[in-house]
């Protein structure tokens, strides 16, 4: 019994670790896919502040406001390319002050004028940020990609004299080709995305070729539409991810996308995995030595019990001899009184001698006197006698509750 009760108290402990590793280790992989969320975001942040300061260093050029003001193509192209160098930009056009392409580091034609960061940028205002381009903003910027596509772009006034004379727009594409989302994935160990309209547009997530997953579609990804972020479990590729969406904002504030971070969930399920193997294993090691040390210890100790049931039986076989002898001895006494009592009649119906009569009587005397003592002996002795009968009784469950305890004698 007692080693099924150490059994089950360490099954019990092995599948309460088990609740509580595995409780942690979802807490842990939580802030692990928030971590890299926000690592991701801030990327694309810095992303766009690179976007920013290109944009606007170029857009401070003399060189560009002189050949919009000429309105020299060719020193605008020129212009527009070593901007999209310098900042390693997918496109860079320039435009008059309503919005029509004049050049580009492409060969972009056409009118911005209704795209939303160009008019303000018409309007005197710096402005930048992720923007999804409609296929006309794609094809007058000279640009092959699927529509909608996910760029940071940044539109800057050129000022001459307080007044715009054009506007230089540019940006990078959040694509196949983007940097940004490996850098995070190889800092952080995580699998990273950019969802746009439910589907990755840009992945550390490879396929088995080597060609990144573009175009694979994200469950729950319009959840994050209504500025809700959503973490749970994902399997792509034969993969369980733990993954988080975050929103990923526009520009002016809309959500247009979604930051994706996965950590694949066998390094958690590994963790987990690992501590209950050990712990199995060394509470097996333990439990075993305990078993021995207990055996050992309950041997001995039921050795001394056996002795001392003997001893409590022996001393109950010299009690029950006590017994017997004190009531035979009370016989004898009853039956020596009776008969110095008859020898007391005699001598008074005789009148013989006083000195034998008196001794007769001290005799009868101490014999009451023993008779009395004897009967008082007699009824301890029976209470003594019921208790060595429990003591017996107790003698006799002791030696059936030692393990391998020979009977002892009644």
């Amino acid at each position: 019994m007692l080693i099924g009760v150490m059994v089950l108290a360490f099954v019990l402990l092995v599948v309460g670790v088990d609740y509580g590793l595995r409780a942690d280790v979802a807490r842990l992989a939580q802030r692990n896919v928030d971590a890299g969320t926000n690592a991701l975001s801030g990327a694309i942040d810095a992303r766009v502040e690179s976007v920013r300061s290109t944009i606007l260093q170029g857009a401070a050029q003399t060189s560009l406001a002189d050949a919009l003001h000429r309105r020299d193509p060719a020193a605008l192209r020129t212009i527009s390319a070593d901007v999209a160098e310098a900042g390693s930009l997918a496109f860079v056009v320039v435009t008059d002050a309503r919005g029509t392409v004049l050049a580009g580091s492409r060969d972009a034609h056409g009118s911005l004028a209704r795209n939303a960061i160009v008019a303000s940028a018409m309007a005197g205002s710096l402005t930048g940020g992720p923007q999804l381009l409609d296929a006309a903003d794609l094809r007058t910027l000279g640009v092959s990609a699927h529509a909608p596509a996910l760029a940071l772009v940044t539109g800057s006034p050129v000022n001459v004299n307080g007044s715009v004379v054009g506007i230089l727009y540019g940006g990078s594409l959040l694509d196949a080709t983007s940097n940004a989302v490996d850098d995070v994935s190889r800092f952080t160990g995580g699998a990273t995305g950019i969802v746009v309209d439910g589907r990755l547009a840009a992945t550390s997530l490879a396929a088995s070729d080597g060609s990144k997953r573009i175009g694979l579609a994200i469950a729950h990804a319009n959840d994050v539409l209504r500025r809700a972020s959503y973490a749970g479990e994902q399997r792509i590729g034969g993969v369980k991810y733990f993954m988080k969406l975050a929103p990923l904002p526009s520009f002016d504030g809309s959500v247009i996308g979604a930051y994706w971070f996965g950590v694949p969930a066998a390094q958690f399920d590994a963790v987990v995995d690992n501590t209950l193997r050990q712990i199995v294993l060394w509470g097996a090691i333990g439990l075993a030595v305990a078993l021995v040390a207990g055996s050992i210890f309950a041997t001995r100790i039921g050795r001394a019990i056996v002795r001392r049931s003997e001893e409590v039986n022996a001393s109950a076989e010299e009690l029950k001899v006590l017994v017997v002898g004190g009531e035979v001895s009370g016989d004898h006494i009853t039956r020596t009184r009776e008969t110095l009592e008859t020898i007391r009649g005699l001598v008074e119906q005789r009148r013989s001698d006083e000195h034998l009569e008196t001794l007769a009587r001290q005799a009868v005397d101490d014999v009451v006197v023993i008779d009395t003592l004897a009967a008082e002996l007699s009824s301890r002795m029976r209470d003594a006698s019921v208790r060595v009968e429990r003591l017996s009784a107790v003698a006799r469950a002791l030696d059936e509750l030692v393990a391998g305890a020979r009977p002892s004698r009644n």
